[in-house]
Parts: structure tokens; sequence; C-alpha cells
């Protein structure tokens, strides 16, 4: 009861925004970069998400997973740089909430790798609106180093869940990242 408390603490102080992408004013520092991540709800959700499931595979994939979904994040901010358009971004994101909030609560193993690396493609979406919401006053590198290195830890904080929690947090999480992505999706 007491970690289920703590979650929904953390969910409801640390996101004050709906969204991470409001196109508003960014921090221009490296502090900017690090609290990024942290100011919307579907990057939180995914990111605690990832670890979760990482820790559920276990062995090498507890390393692999999110390592494998911030390469693609980075790709998908690499991809913005390079002025790519993809449409429907925040349908995408809101889809993403959506599958790992299913993937959080799937128990079979090896049906869960594969889930999982199919769904990975999302961290693209992700990077990308990272990318583009980037001050143009700072420095690209430096900032999405920050931010990168925050949403490591934002993985590594859902491994510690994961390892914590048991099937009653893991299905209330997935609750969470499932109603959140109804929502999204339909306000997109």
């Amino acid at each position: 009861m007491y970690i289920k408390n703590c979650l929904i603490a953390a969910l409801c102080l640390v996101s004050p925004s709906l969204y991470a992408h409001t196109g508003g004013s960014i921090d221009h520092s490296l502090a900017g970069g690090l609290l990024h991540p942290l100011t919307g709800i579907d990057h939180l959700l995914v990111l605690l998400a990832v670890g979760m499931i990482a820790v559920k595979q276990g062995g090498k994939f507890m390393f692999a997973l999110p390592v494998v979904f911030l390469a693609l994040m980075a790709t998908g901010a690499f991809l913005n740089a390079l002025g790519v358009q993809i449409p429907f971004v925040e349908s995408f994101i809101a889809v993403s909430l959506l599958v790992f909030g299913l993937l959080v609560s799937l128990n079979q193993q090896q049906r869960s790798k594969i889930l999982f690396l199919g769904a990975s493609f999302f961290a693209i979406f992700h990077g990308y609106v990272h990318a583009a919401e980037i001050p143009a006053e700072s420095s690209a590198v430096l900032y999405f180093s920050a931010l990168m290195l925050m949403s490591l830890a934002i993985c590594l904080a859902g491994c510690i869940l994961g390892l914590s929690a048991g099937k009653r947090i893991n299905y209330l999480f997935s609750l969470v990242c499932l109603s959140s992505g109804w929502y999204f999706l339909l306000a997109a």
C-alpha cells in the first residue's frame, strides 16, 4: 500500500503538465535538459515502464532494453535534426502509453521480449519530440545529453520500482498508463 501511494504521489507531483510537449518556455540550461523528461506524464510513464519491463525480463535484458530504448530515442532526435517530418507524433506517443501499459502487465517472458523490441520503435517519436523542444539559444548537444541522462535515471527508477513492486503495483501502473494513453489519444 505504501509503494502504491508513493507512486501516485510521485506521478502527481513530478509531472505538472499533461504533455511534455507544451511548446512553451523551457529553461535553456543544463538543468532544463535534466528536468524536461519530468515535465510530462507521457514520457515519465513510458520511461518507468521500460525499466519495469526490463526487470521482468531479467538477465542481460535488464540492461539491454533501456539501452535499446534510449538509442532509438537518440535516433528520433537525429531525424528531427535532419529535418525529417513525422506526422501524428503526439498520436504515436499516446499509443506508446497504451502499448507499454499492456507490456507491464504481460507475464509471458518470451512474448513480451518480442513485443518490447517491436514496441521500442515508439522511442523514435519520444526522441523526435524532445529534440523539437530544445531551445534555440541552448547547446543542443548539452541539453539533449542532460535529457538522456535523466531519461536513463527514470528507466533505472522503473527498474527499482519493478524490483520492489508486486503484481498489484504492476497492474495499477498498467492502468495508469492505459488510461493516460486513451486520454491523450482522444485529445490528440
